[in-house]
């Protein structure tokens, strides 16, 4: 089974059976693992009102119908990329991340899908970036900009990957870097 294997790899925690939405105000993204080999990020559109053009994972704030953050990253996941909630199977969390611009918290769950995503709303997307698992877990090709502290970039293509998402990559695989 796809989830199992995917559990074995990563640095995450498994879902509860019953999560309750115990914030207001709060934001979730999905990280898509794609055949335990890849991960899926992709460029915000410069339409959109925050974070024009950043590499990121699709996601975004909560909505009054959303039950709790698995609904949130869910129903994002799906609207982005224009796939079925049912063709990814969510298989775990990380500790919500604070962020600097807003006041609240953003929740990655992290799910496992079988194929590559091609589509995406041009609305809220400009491209989808597909990064082996290897190279982000190879230290050598992470870079210390020094900004603030714990500013560590990865370079994807001719795009940084960087802030809250670098940060949620590198707790996910566990990768410790140091100046």
């Amino acid at each position: 089974m796809q989830s199992e294997k995917t559990v074995n790899i990563f640095n995450f925690f498994p879902l509860p059976d019953d999560i309750k939405k115990n914030e207001k105000n709060y934001a979730a993204v999905g990280i898509l693992i794609i055949n335990s080999a890849q991960i899926l990020f992709i460029k915000r559109s410069d339409q959109m009102p925050t974070h024009k053009g950043h590499i990121a994972f699709p996601g975004g704030r909560s909505e009054e119908n959303d039950k709790n953050f698995l609904d949130t990253a869910t129903r994002e996941v799906s609207e982005e990329l224009l796939i079925p909630p049912n063709s990814f199977e969510p298989v775990g969390y990380l500790e919500p991340i604070d962020t600097v611009e807003y006041k609240y918290k953003v929740h990655p769950v992290i799910f496992s899908i079988e194929y590559q995503p091609t589509r995406f709303d041009n609305k809220e997307v400009q491209s989808i970036h597909l990064v082996p698992i290897r190279k982000l877990n190879n230290p050598l090709l992470w870079e210390y900009k020094g900004r603030y502290q714990d500013d560590w970039i990865f370079k994807i293509e001719e795009e940084e990957l960087w802030g809250a998402s670098a940060k949620m990559i590198r707790n996910l695989l566990n990768i410790q870097l140091s100046k």
